[in-house]
């Protein structure tokens, strides 16, 4: 029974371990001016970008090579989410299908760009991809990988030191009001609501009174300011206020009329 998984765990499925993205530009570029007596025509940008999803070290390690001197390299460790996201790939059919370039294609001039696919698995020999990096050259499937894997990273984004939500805001004196600008999703307009929830964050979702017949509505909070009664944008008795945060299933409340 070749599919029965048997005690010694050989016959369950493989999985990936180490996936290595190799990436390679080599550009020529021609200055519009040479110094005199110069045996060049080009210069050349040798640019190299490295990414290691690492299950054992538990780790993704992103490295540019810009240029002599100019490194730049980005470290995630990321405890059982890095087996996450090894484990969502499909280790049998992973970058199984490559298109090829067509006989008639024309090469980009004075630029190469090639890649590197290493994979590691459990139980199977390491396999290599080599090609060039571009639609043809890649998997048919790297798109798919490339969004799951920019999604992964960019969850963990870059961090507050400089981020000017964090670094640009005064705290709130007792006398300010807190207004919060909201979007709405039927446009990019934004529209003042006044609270006095200090909880309430940028990127939050809120009730809100909407509309002349004051209806229950879900928008994302977009801004946060504070006003003194004389500075504010509206006047205070005048402005609607937010509801309160949203719960899970405000997301679902009916619509207008």
């Amino acid at each position: 029974m070749y599919d029965l998984h048997v005690f010694d765990g050989n016959e369950k499925p493989d999985v990936i371990n180490k996936i290595t993205l190799d990436y390679h530009r080599v550009t020529k570029i021609k200055p519009r001016q040479i110094p005199e007596g110069a045996d060049w025509e080009f210069v050349t940008w040798d640019y190299t970008e490295h990414l290691i999803i690492d299950k054992e070290t538990e780790t993704i390690e992103h490295i540019q090579n810009i240029g002599t001197g100019c490194k730049v390299s980005r470290k995630y460790e990321i405890e059982g989410g890095i087996e996450r996201l090894l484990d969502n790939f499909d280790a049998e059919n992973l970058f199984s299908h490559i298109e090829g370039d067509p006989d008639d294609v024309i090469n980009t001039p004075n630029e190469t760009k090639d890649h590197k696919i290493t994979i590691e698995y459990k139980k199977n020999p390491q396999r290599i991809i080599e090609d060039s990096y571009d639609k043809n050259g890649l998997p048919d499937d790297f798109a798919d990988f490339a969004e799951t894997v920019f999604d992964f990273i960019r969850f963990y984004g870059m961090g507050e030191i400089l981020n000017p939500l964090f670094y640009g805001k005064a705290k709130r004196r007792q006398s300010e009001y807190i207004f919060c600008s909201v979007t709405f999703d039927e446009g990019y307009k934004s529209y003042y609501y006044l609270t006095d929830d200090d909880s309430i964050d940028v990127g939050d979702f809120v009730i809100v009174p909407a509309g002349r017949d004051n209806h229950e509505a879900v928008v994302e909070v977009m801004d946060i300011e504070y006003f003194s009664e004389e500075n504010a944008p509206f006047p205070i008795e005048k402005t609607k206020r937010i509801i309160r945060k949203c719960k899970d299933d405000d997301f679902d409340l009916p619509e207008s009329e």
